[in-house]
């Protein structure tokens, strides 16, 4: 295929859409925050936001390359999906289903289904995992790209295995599994659809449409249950978890809504901007070192912290920090990936850091509409789930994060064609 000279925006204009939404909801949501210095923190957010378009941009101007690899791609695809679909076979016999067993049980008692889940405990699949689910994402990725282009017999394998995925997230009663596969299966799909290996009608798009508010109207519904049923916060209030403040007094869109969404709209609300309020007290934390890449992941301190003994890194975390202060464990809130960052580079290099990775989502979408590269369609996805999750937190915060997340990414960046002198 030929490179397609055509400049491609509406990924970077979605996602700049979603941050920018995230911090409106900060601002003006029900709850109030105190900013300590308003100027700095809104200046700060909006040079984040000007680099990562501006990288974004600049790899608009490049032409895309291939991979060095020389693989047959539909088969390559192929064998993704017969071993992704082995180990996950295997992983639920070994487990007697896993957490599916729960599906029910979540819909009967959401908190005993979360105690029990396999994310609450260390097995050996928690290790397994670090290298299958990124080859489970690789697959899932390439097939919904190539859609038509790959045999009905794969696609209906992969269509099972997130169905299971879906099942298996619910039956551990969180979100998260559900956010990151519709994430990665919508990314996957604009892909395809902008390299036209497949051809929407307009019947088509009425059933993307359809199929897209269904997902959002089902995952809301879904949230509220949750929220009612397993608040692992162990708020039932509509006090703000962490100012433990009540929202604001006739918020205007209680007005037009009715009373029992409410608790919804604080909920949802609460989990989309207070890593926002967590940025700002950590902008005026004295900083204590830099890690240079190492104090940006609890899973990389953790391990080098059993090996050496030492805690240098976790002290220098600005995240950890925060935790401590606040006296609340480990991952009960969030921080922006600003902030677990800026513990490695500072807060103005957080700025370059997030111009390279606009930079490798645009080189990584260019290469996916040059060639067939396995590799940079699922770094192409795997980078815009990690740019929507800037608002929230850090992926590489375990292993399997830091396999899908990092190294699929840096797999295509080592195997992508050197340019031509």
């Amino acid at each position: 295929m030929n490179d397609r000279p055509r400049k491609i925006y509406l990924p970077i204009i979605y996602l700049l859409s979603w941050l920018v939404m995230t911090v409106v909801i900060f601002t003006w949501g029900p709850y109030a925050y105190q900013v300590t210095n308003p100027v700095t923190f809104y200046s700060y957010l909006f040079f984040v936001h000007a680099a990562l378009l501006g990288g974004y941009c600049w790899g608009q101007t490049f032409s895309g390359r291939g991979t060095r690899l020389k693989i047959d791609y539909f088969k390559f695809v192929q064998v993704t999906i017969s071993i992704s679909i082995l180990y996950f076979t295997i992983k639920l016999l070994l487990t007697a289903g896993g957490d599916l067993n729960n599906f029910i049980l979540t819909f009967k008692d959401a908190n005993k289904s979360y105690d029990s889940s396999s994310l609450r405990q260390i097995t050996l699949f928690s290790y397994l995992d670090m290298f299958f689910v990124p080859l489970i994402i690789i697959a899932i990725t390439n097939t919904l790209f190539s859609f038509k282009k790959i045999k009905i017999i794969w696609r209906a394998i992969i269509y099972i295995l997130i169905v299971l995925l879906i099942a298996s997230s619910i039956g551990s009663a969180t979100r998260s599994g559900i956010v990151q596969i519709a994430l990665l299966s919508f990314a996957a799909l604009m892909l395809g659809i902008y390299n036209k290996n497949t051809i929407l009608t307009f019947r088509h798009k009425i059933l993307i449409v359809f199929s897209i508010s269904s997902f959002i109207v089902g995952f809301f519904i879904y949230f509220s249950f949750l929220i009612k049923t397993r608040d692992v916060l162990g708020y039932v209030v509509s006090k703000n978890p962490i100012t433990k403040e009540l929202p604001k007094d006739g918020y205007f869109i209680y007005k037009i809504t009715p009373p029992e969404v409410h608790q919804l709209i604080n909920r949802v609300s609460f989990y989309t901007s207070h890593s926002y309020f967590r940025l700002n007290q950590a902008m005026n934390m004295p900083s204590k070192g830099l890690g240079l890449g190492l104090s940006n992941s609890f899973f990389v301190m953790d391990n080098i912290e059993e090996f050496t003994a030492s805690t240098k890194l976790k002290e220098i975390s600005y995240a950890l920090r925060l935790d401590k202060d606040f006296g609340c464990p480990f991952g009960e809130f969030w921080s922006t990936f600003y902030t677990w960052i800026a513990s490695d580079f500072t807060f103005p290099g957080t700025i370059v850091v997030i111009f390279f990775i606009g930079l490798a989502f645009s080189l990584s979408i260019k290469d996916s509409l040059t060639t067939l590269n396995p590799f940079a369609v699922t770094a192409s996805c795997t980078l815009f789930y990690f740019i929507f999750y800037f608002a929230f937190n850090n992926p590489l915060q375990d292993g399997q994060g830091i396999m899908t997340f990092l190294c699929i990414p840096l797999l295509w960046l080592f195997f992508r064609e050197r340019r031509k002198v």
